[in-house]
């Protein structure tokens, strides 16, 4: 398996499992840089990048700071569990169906500023769960 983007691929070698991290730099007197990482070191790196990606992202976009605005309706707060739909509607909004009684209405707009703070929180626990036990 070998996987690339701009300047940086990463496969596995086949002789000694390690995976490879591979910097490619066209530079004809000297090899591309190459890091060579166990699989145990591998996740823990991983939640390195997922961490230093989310610290970028917040330091970078002030959009923690902003609210979301939608519409909630309901039918109280003894609502049983539903199952989440999303859609357009014919006026262009996003939806967020709970049930028939209940829905979120956003604006495309807001919906997409929504998308981004789910990116970041989902990166968060997929760091926190790749993060290695200290008892270990």
């Amino acid at each position: 398996m070998k996987r690339q983007m701009q300047a940086i691929s990463v496969e596995v070698d086949d002789g000694e499992g390690m995976v490879v991290l591979t910097q490619q730099v066209n530079d004809l007197n000297e090899p591309d840089p190459q890091i060579y990482l166990s699989p145990e070191q591998t996740p823990l790196v991983a939640a390195w990048l997922y961490a230093a990606a989310g610290e970028a992202i917040a330091q970078s976009e002030p959009l923690d700071s902003e609210s979301i605005p939608v519409r909630y309706f309901a039918r109280g707060p003894d609502a049983d569990s539903e199952n989440l739909q999303v859609f357009c509607n014919a006026q262009g909004m996003v939806v967020l169906k709970i049930d028939d009684d209940s829905f979120i209405e956003i604006a495309p707009a807001m919906a997409k500023r929504l998308r981004e703070k789910l990116s970041i929180a989902i990166r968060e626990s997929i760091g926190d769960m790749l993060r290695p036990d200290s008892e270990a």
